[in-house]
């Protein structure tokens, strides 16, 4: 869960980075709050990973880390395409009330689970196959 932590984190320098240096900005006010964003998640999830396998013994946390790192980036675009659809799909599911109460979370959810998601499928493509 270290993309949801440090996703969290850079969300937050990046809002406090924008407030001390960037006090009349506007859009332009994006940029760093997405590289900020984009880098805690990054972080977060290769290092939760690594940490996680290390702490298990596992001989491949290096290599499976490794594989996330390249594999973090595409996930992360996925899933800007994805939630915006996902936000759509739920808020026309549920009530506004229902969907006020669930907006904040649905975001740490999504993330919750893509990350889960690719760290298994980094941890089963680094498996030696079994002969």
């Amino acid at each position: 869960m270290g993309a949801v932590a440090l996703r969290g984190l850079g969300m937050y320098l990046g809002t406090s980075y924008i407030k001390k240096f960037m006090p009349n900005a506007e859009l332009e006010a994006l940029i760093p709050l997405a590289i900020f964003h984009f880098v805690g998640w990054w972080v977060g999830e290769v290092l939760g990973c690594w940490l996680g396998l290390r702490w298990q013994h596992y001989r491949g946390a290096g290599e499976t880390a490794t594989l996330l790192v390249g594999l973090t980036p595409f996930a992360i675009v996925f899933w800007l395409i994805f939630y915006p659809v996902f936000l759509n799909w739920v808020r026309a599911s549920v009530s506004e009330l229902e969907f006020a109460q669930l907006y904040e979370k649905l975001s740490l959810i999504t993330v919750s689970f893509l990350s889960v998601a690719l760290a298994l499928l980094a941890r089963f493509l680094t498996k030696p196959l079994a002969s």
